[in-house]
């Protein structure tokens, strides 16, 4: 019996001894939450990377007065690549680097237009990297420029982004939050390229790089700014406003959105509530034809036109006139795509699954066949209400 218990004892102290082997002090941790990867003039140093370090002073100050000290630091290294400056941030940063919190990266738009598929094989290789990091364009911007604002509203810039991302996404449409692991799949992808949102400076002024832009009702603020179309891991252009948020449409990514539509005397504005969408190539005569079918579920938010919207037949007339502004608005989003030659949506993939034959024999000729093809559209949209109030309000 005492033979048990002293075993008992000593597989108790075993497993206490080998939890604490890993141990580290959360103090001795550089936590690195943001990443910014810009071009570098030095082409023997050819990357320039931003690491956003949490600072635990920072973050546990609540007052904006009285030298607080920031809840972030950057720290900017140059190197031959990515993990070779991971190595050589601990030159400057005074705590073990540590990127299993990494949250975010961002990418000067100097460096997408000329490579995208260098940049992930680190993060795809890389062992203690996650595929879950949502990645950004910094437009007109360098990655480090973005992350040097000092944030108002949010205690990170990352945090910022992120947050601002996912709103627009809910409330306008006209970018998504895109993850790494999407990005590494389009890249390896023949039928599909990438598109990212892009984010920039508002407001821009010296001061947003200081604590003084806490202290004023007009900040320097990071927005979102586009949707980046790339080509073969190469941004080519730029997709604003409605042809950004037209792009969502064809792959469902809209949650919610008003669509503005013009009617005698005004405007009626209505609010997409659902959004389900498919997409589809065909062969006809040996030519690919690309398939969208859109539909919408929408209410009715605002009008200032002379509407009898007790009356069936005028919301049909704007379930149609709904209808054709959103083909518009799509057909032009994927005709630029065309001309830029940039598969975004993935129709060559959807084709490889649909027509492998077919497209064993033209993937090499694909994005020329992907101009030239026809565009076959439907879009159905159901107004399901027409709001609080039936009738328009009238002049006294």
């Amino acid at each position: 019996m005492k033979i048990n218990i002293s075993l008992f004892w000593i597989a108790a102290i075993c497993l206490l001894i080998s939890g604490c082997s890993n141990y580290r002090e959360l103090n001795n941790l550089g936590m690195i939450i943001a990443m910014g990867i810009d071009q570098n003039d030095d082409p023997k140093q050819p990357y320039q990377i931003t690491y956003q370090v949490i600072n635990p002073s920072g973050l546990s100050q609540t007052s904006t007065t009285g030298g607080q000290s920031l809840s972030v630091i950057n720290y900017t290294i140059t190197g031959r690549t990515l993990v070779e400056t991971l190595g050589k941030a601990s030159s400057v940063i005074p705590r073990e680097n540590n990127s299993t919190h990494l949250s975010l990266i961002i990418i000067g738009e100097e460096l997408a237009r000329k490579e995208l598929d260098l940049i992930f094989d680190g993060i795809d290789r890389g062992k203690h990297e996650r595929g879950s990091i949502p990645v950004f364009i910094a437009r007109g911007k360098s990655a480090k420029d973005v992350l040097g604002i000092i944030e108002p509203l949010e205690i990170n810039p990352g945090k910022n982004i992120i947050s601002t991302t996912q709103n627009n996404q809910k409330m306008y449409g006209a970018t998504s939050v895109v993850l790494a692991y999407e990005i590494i799949s389009s890249l390896l992808s023949e039928g599909k390229d990438v598109s990212l949102p892009g984010i920039s400076i508002n407001n821009e002024s010296k001061k947003g790089l200081l604590t003084g832009n806490l202290e004023t009702t007009n900040p320097t603020t990071i927005k979102v700014k586009g949707l980046a179309i790339f080509r073969k891991g190469r941004l080519v252009r730029w997709l604003d406003g409605e042809t950004a948020r037209a792009a969502q449409f064809v792959t469902s990514k809209v949650k919610r959105t008003p669509v503005v539509i013009p009617c005698e005397g005004g405007n009626v504005t209505i609010n997409t509530i659902r959004v389900k969408s498919k997409m589809e190539t065909k062969i006809h005569h040996e030519k690919p034809i690309i398939h969208t079918n859109v539909r919408v579920m929408g209410e009715l938010s605002e009008t200032s036109c002379e509407l009898k919207l007790s009356d069936p037949k005028v919301l049909k007339k704007l379930e149609k006139k709904m209808e054709n502004e959103l083909k518009k608005q799509i057909k032009k989003t994927i005709g630029i795509t065309q001309k830029e030659k940039s598969d975004i949506f993935g129709f060559g993939d959807a084709l490889s699954r649909t027509n492998p034959d077919y497209w064993r024999q033209n993937k090499k000729i694909w994005y020329d066949l992907y101009s030239e093809a026809l565009i076959s559209m439907k879009v159905k949209v159901e107004l399901i209400n027409s709001g609080m109030r039936m009738e328009p309000y009238e002049p006294k």
